[in-house]
């Protein structure tokens, strides 16, 4: 039986009023989130955890009725089969058993991430603008800033968006339709290991039909998506003007704050 998920609204959904965003001012594709009101729907290629987004699908742990559900599925995708042909195709590949083959699971979950990056773009975000690792980490050791975003505003734009969950398990994941294609995807987006937790990471997701090119990942944002821009505390002089010039010609009048009066 295909297992179900609630999709939730955003009005089910928790989440605080403002999230943040740690840039760099000296990385020009950070400063686009400025000078060009963008966010980056980065591929989880990019991604520092190693299992970020890529918790396989769980083939070998398929029952032999399950596996028949997964192969008639993808059976009927193909159009040039007649109805006998296809089910002796769905006979011919339970027979094989490929589906629990390590190797052959090895290989298809290559080709399947690979594809699936080239379609997902993810932006994480966090609740929280005072975090000293993430000021070094991800805003060039306090000499960056954080872009405080409005986030009802910026997750109704953008198509949803969620918490992410910190587990000391990632959760299994099986095939459609054993799950639904938006279980599968929910699991493998906003799940993470426990040790990332420091993080304290929303996130919002967007997926292409065919592979998103970098500019289909640069998305323009609404100026009244914009809360806040905080300053941090070892920018330069003239780096707080060049950020406070670019915000107030691109975005507008919206709170411009030091970090040493936040945090």
């Amino acid at each position: 039986m295909k297992q179900q998920t609630e999709i939730k609204t955003l009005d089910d959904i928790e989440f605080p009023e403002v999230l943040y965003k740690y840039r760099s001012w000296n990385n020009e594709f950070n400063k686009r989130f400025i000078t060009k009101r963008e966010v980056f729907m980065a591929s989880p290629d990019m991604f520092e955890d190693r299992l970020d987004c890529k918790i396989p699908v769980r083939y070998d742990l398929m029952t032999p009725e399950q596996a028949k559900q997964v192969y008639t599925r993808i059976s009927k995708l193909d159009n040039t089969l007649s109805r006998q042909q296809k089910r002796k195709r769905v006979r011919q590949l339970l027979d094989r058993k490929e589906y629990l083959d390590p190797e052959f699971n090895a290989n298809y979950q290559k080709i399947y991430f690979s594809g699936y990056f080239e379609r997902l773009g993810v932006l994480s975000l966090t609740a929280e603008n005072c975090l000293e690792s993430m000021w070094n980490k991800y805003a060039d050791n306090g000499k960056g800033f954080c872009v405080g975003y409005n986030s009802r505003i910026l997750f109704e734009y953008l198509g949803g968006g969620g918490k992410v969950e910190y587990v000391n398990e990632l959760p299994t994941i099986l095939p459609d339709p054993i799950m639904s294609r938006e279980e599968i995807r929910w699991k493998q987006v906003y799940f993470k290991e426990k040790k990332w937790e420091f993080e304290k990471e929303y996130r919002t997701q967007k997926f292409w039909e065919i592979p998103a090119t970098i500019s289909d990942r640069q998305i323009i944002l609404p100026r009244d998506a914009f809360n806040c821009v905080i300053l941090g505390n070892n920018m330069s002089s003239d780096e707080k003007n060049d950020i406070t010039q670019a915000i107030e010609n691109e975005i507008g009048k919206i709170k411009i704050i030091e970090q040493k009066n936040v945090c």
